[in-house]
């Protein structure tokens, strides 16, 4: 039972990242692989914070956060928009650009905070574990199923029960109904892009607490939100947090049972038997009255 706990722990985090993707990915249809990187990027930006001005641990959070929630509208409005809007690039040539760019700012981060693994910590009392039913758990991994849990409900609430999330909603598959209810869809996408690199952030933080990020971990962590994003399936909240979990309890036991190194290979097995048996994913998107 301990493994599968620690499977949802992780498996929390790879929620929580694919949520973010997930809700970008159903706006603009093609994949952000920046995301990872400006996870990580936020990572370092808590760092600072924490070393400069010792503010409540929550704050520094929220404010990384805040500031790769609008690196990634600036993604979007000066970067992706031209090309995808403008010159018409297809999804394939966005997917190379984007990648492209996540190698360019991966080495920036290296090359100002070098290629070092940092990790985060908020105070010596938080590394004391609890025991429930003979299961260990730490204070930092009960964050993180918290955190998971009430984003998951926050976003739910947000896309089912607001006009904005209405919007978002409806964007990936009937952008003129936006204009019905008087928004305009390049709004909708900057907003968009703004939850789910917030949102990005403060999981790349969660793994900080856990086991440390360095620059290079960005496309690890894209790689994640995609497959649990394909798992879950692609426009279904839901379904990335329950893709999530589910990659990662699976690659805990592939760890337990075969070894660290078979972790990745544990992990696309899965997303392969998933494109050939259920290539919907486990839950199907929103669907939309007409």
């Amino acid at each position: 039972m301990q493994i599968i706990l620690n499977g949802i722990i992780i498996g929390g985090i790879y929620a929580l990242i694919a949520l973010g993707f997930n809700l970008i990915y159903s706006s603009v249809r093609f994949y952000h692989m920046l995301y990872g990187i400006l996870a990580v990027l936020g990572v370092y930006f808590l760092r600072f914070f924490q070393m400069t001005f010792h503010w409540p641990f929550a704050l520094m959070v929220f404010l990384a956060s805040f500031l790769i929630g609008l690196i990634g509208m600036a993604s979007w409005q000066w970067f992706y928009r031209p090309l995808a809007i403008t010159k018409k690039a297809s999804s394939l040539v966005m997917l190379v650009l984007s990648f492209g760019a996540l190698i360019v700012v991966q080495n920036l981060i290296a090359l100002v905070w070098k290629n070092n693994t940092y990790s985060i910590s908020i105070t010596e009392t938080i590394k004391s574990g609890y025991q429930f039913f003979g299961l260990s758990i730490t204070f930092n991994q009960l964050v993180i199923l918290i955190t998971t849990f009430i984003s998951v409900i926050l976003l739910e609430l947000f896309l089912g029960r607001t006009k904005w999330g209405m919007a978002i909603r409806a964007i990936g598959d009937n952008p003129e109904l936006t204009t019905t209810i008087g928004l305009k869809t390049n709004q909708i996408i900057l907003i968009v892009f703004f939850i789910g690199s917030f949102m990005s952030s403060i999981s790349a933080s969660l793994i900080a607490l856990e086991i440390g990020v360095r620059p290079t971990y960005g496309l690890m962590l894209v790689m994640k939100a995609i497959i649990a994003s394909i798992i879950g399936g692609i426009g279904s909240i839901r379904g990335a947090m329950f893709g999530g979990l589910l990659l990662g309890i699976t690659e805990n036991m592939g760890i337990y049972f075969f070894g660290a190194q078979w972790q990745e290979v544990t992990a696309f097995t899965l997303l392969t038997i998933f494109l050939l048996f259920r290539p919907q994913g486990l839950f199907q998107k929103y669907q939309l009255a007409k």
